[in-house]
Order: C-alpha cells, then sequence, then structure tokens
C-alpha cells in the first residue's frame, strides 16, 4: 500500500502535528490518541460526533489530519465523510474501519479520503505511517497546486508580452527591417520594438532589463509603453530618451535598470539616428566590413537627472545591414566556455546577407543555439536587422 518514505517532515525539525480524532467510542478514541502521543510528533483532540467536528474545522484552525470512523452517533456510512470532505476538500482525512466495513474504506478513498486504517489492526506503527504518508502527500498537492497557478500566471504574462511585441516586420520602402526574441523562462527582459510615424520615419527600439523572469517582465511593459508615448513627441532622441528615462527611474529602482538602442530611421532620407543607454549597434557593409555604433549614455532607471545626447547618424547605403541585439547573444557560451562573440554574431550575419531581415535573425538565433549545444542558453536573446536595399 505504501511505496517509499516520505520526506522528512515538519515535525523532524521540532514542530507537532495537530490530529483530530473523529470517534464516538471512547475506548478506540483512548487507543488511538495513546498510540498517537507515544510517538511524539502529534498532537492528538478528539471530537465524538460530526456536529462537534464541523463546528471545530469551521473555527478556522485546521489539522494536519483528521482520522475518521465513519459511523458516529449522528452521522453514518459515507454520509459521514462527504459532511467533512465536501466544505474542507484539501484536509487529509484517514478513515477507521471496523471488521465489516473496509469497503467503506476503499469507497471512501475513491471519494477523496487519503488512507484507511483498520480497527483490529490498529497497531501505532501502520497509524504513524498512514498519517505521515497522508499529510505528506497533501503537503505535495498543495504544492503542485500551488505551482499549477503560477504556471497558469506565467503562461497569462507570456501571453501579454508576446502580444506586445510586433507582429509583423514593418514595411519602409527601401529597407527590410525584423526582430526577434527568444525568452529562457516563460517571460523576457527583453523587447524591441517599431514605431510608426507616418512620415516615412520609423523608430526601432532595443532593449534589456537587467535579469530575466516576471519581475523584469512587468518593468519591459511600462518602458515600452513610456517610449512609444515620448516618441511621438520629440525630434531629437536624446530628449526622447532623456524624458523616457525620468519616468523608467519612477518605475525601477537600481538593481532593474534598462540598457536599450533607440534609433529613428528616415526612410526618405536613408538615414539612421540613434542613441543607446548601455547599448550599442554594429554597422555591416555589403563587403562585410563592421563598424561599432557606439554610444555612451548610461543605463535607463539609473539616475532620474541624466541627459542623453544624440550619440551618431550614418547614412545608410544599398547593402548595408544594421543589426542590434542584447548580450544574451555575444555572451553565450559553449563547451570550451568561450563566448559566441560580436565578431562571430557579425560574421553569421554578412554570410546570410542575401536573405530576408526574418531569416537572417532566425539564422543568428539557431547559430547561438547550436554553438551552445549541448549547453542550454542562460539567457534572453533579441536580435533586429535592418538591411536596406
Amino acid at each position: 500500500m505504501m511505496g517509499t518514505q516520505p520526506s522528512e517532515s515538519a515535525a523532524a525539525g521540532g514542530d507537532r502535528f495537530l490530529i483530530l480524532v473523529v470517534e464516538d467510542s471512547l475506548v478506540d478514541a483512548m487507543v488511538v490518541r495513546e498510540r498517537m502521543e507515544r510517538d511524539g510528533r502529534f498532537n492528538v483532540t478528539h471530537v465524538a460526533t460530526l456536529a462537534e467536528t464541523l463546528e471545530r474545522l469551521s473555527q478556522g484552525v485546521l489539522p494536519d489530519a483528521v482520522i475518521l470512523d465513519l459511523n458516529l452517533t449522528d452521522s453514518a456510512g459515507l454520509e459521514t465523510f462527504c459532511r467533512i470532505h465536501d466544505p474542507f476538500p484539501n484536509l487529509p482525512i484517514i478513515i477507521l474501519t471496523g471488521d465489516h466495513d473496509e469497503s467503506l474504506g476503499i469507497k471512501a478513498m475513491r471519494l477523496g479520503a487519503q488512507d484507511y486504517v483498520g480497527k483490529s489492526n490498529l497497531d501505532g506503527q501502520v497509524l504513524v505511517r498512514s498519517l505521515l504518508y497522508a499529510i505528506e502527500r497533501h503537503k505535495r498537492r498543495m504544492v503542485e497546486h500551488r505551482q499549477r497557478a503560477v504556471d497558469r500566471e506565467l503562461q497569462f504574462a507570456k501571453q501579454i508580452q508576446e502580444y506586445l511585441l510586433p507582429n509583423d516586420s514593418p514595411e519602409i520602402p527601401g529597407f527590410d527591417v525584423a526582430g526577434r526574441c527568444v525568452a529562457i523562462d516563460s517571460t523576457s527582459g527583453d523587447f524591441f520594438d517599431f514605431i510608426d510615424h507616418g512620415d516615412g520615419k520609423w523608430d526601432i527600439v532595443l532593449a534589456d532589463v537587467c535579469g530575466h523572469g516576471i519581475g523584469p517582465a512587468m518593468i519591459t511593459v511600462g518602458t515600452r509603453r513610456l517610449l512609444r508615448s515620448t516618441a511621438e513627441l520629440y525630434e531629437d532622441v536624446g530628449q526622447l530618451v532623456t524624458i523616457a528615462n525620468r519616468g523608467i527611474c519612477e518605475d525601477t529602482f537600481q538593481s532593474l535598470f534598462v540598457t536599450l538602442f533607440f534609433a529613428r530611421l528616415d526612410s526618405n532620407a536613408m538615414r539612421l539616428t540613434y542613441v543607446g543607454a548601455g547599448h550599442l549597434g554594429f554597422l555591416i557593409d555589403s563587403d562585410g566590413k563592421v563598424a561599432e555604433l557606439r554610444t555612451r549614455g548610461i543605463p535607463t532607471g539609473v539616475d532620474p537627472d541624466y541627459t542623453y545626447q544624440v550619440d551618431g547618424s550614418v547614412e545608410l547605403s544599398a547593402g548595408c545591414i544594421v543589426l542590434l541585439m542584447t548580450d544574451g547573444i555575444w555572451e553565450a557560451r559553449g563547451d570550451d566556455h568561450v563566448a559566441f562573440g560580436k565578431e562571430r554574431a557579425a560574421e553569421v550575419v554578412h554570410r546570410n546577407r542575401s536573405k530576408p531581415a526574418s531569416e537572417i535573425v532566425a539564422e543568428l538565433i539557431s547559430s547561438v543555439t547550436s554553438f551552445c549545444h549541448p549547453h542550454p542558453i542562460k539567457d534572453d536573446m533579441t536580435a533586429v536587422v535592418i538591411k536596406s536595399f
């Protein structure tokens, strides 16, 4: 009936389990109490009727387990179990059965009881073992229940975050632009965004909140909204990030700073103007030569009084590719603990330059994954490719 021993219980750490014995036979109740208290891990309380049981349970302090005789003076059979189990479904219940009602114990287990013990075989070891297993199973079930609830919340958060990422690549005359975000958890601290100004100008954003998981994911939502709101108001991208940073500082603390690269692409002038906050970009020409788009700004969310300035403006001739990526790509490590590196990332992009931007991004992510195999990726990976015709 029993498998492996349950893991060490709270009682092993000095706590005692509270056991409620529901038994209308004073003799049987005394036997159970004596054998439980002899063990030293249980505090035993006794009641004789269903009415007393329900009254005690309704007071709010539930026992760790109930030992229940199904046949009481005010209730009999499976109804006794159901009257307790229905309002308190998470309460571990062990059924005490007589010589002729073992089948009732089995039926009660089908309805949700943890175990049953025959009164004729009521030695202390059997009862203690049954109680400890019942309590352990209950704990594990509660942990699993909480984990399922957490998983549902994380899945919902993931759906929200994925909804906020661009679904499609923007259609910009003279350019092919695409991005992709790969999270190592259900949610990500990375994001990218494309903001259409409607006059041939697009804002392209890549950002990385320090850390990964649900906390940083919450910050990405607010940061995205702040950048979108300020993007509509300011022509100067340095001033734009300066104002957004003040809002980000209000929503974060220093351990959750946000690095980002913010670029305004003017498709009419074929020019990219950019500002960085702890992030840089890479310009790859048609021959594969790589130039860093260096930036000077500190990460956002650190100093509300910091002033960001435009870091540069470059003309994008036909055949040029701008690569933006978070450090989860270039810092990824394989078997020999060597990082994938910025140079390797740029080489992958150049090697696949004839492909659409979306496929270039996919090839880059795939290359990092293959490079690290069989080791898991340890950080979120996000990349944006801006390819000029």
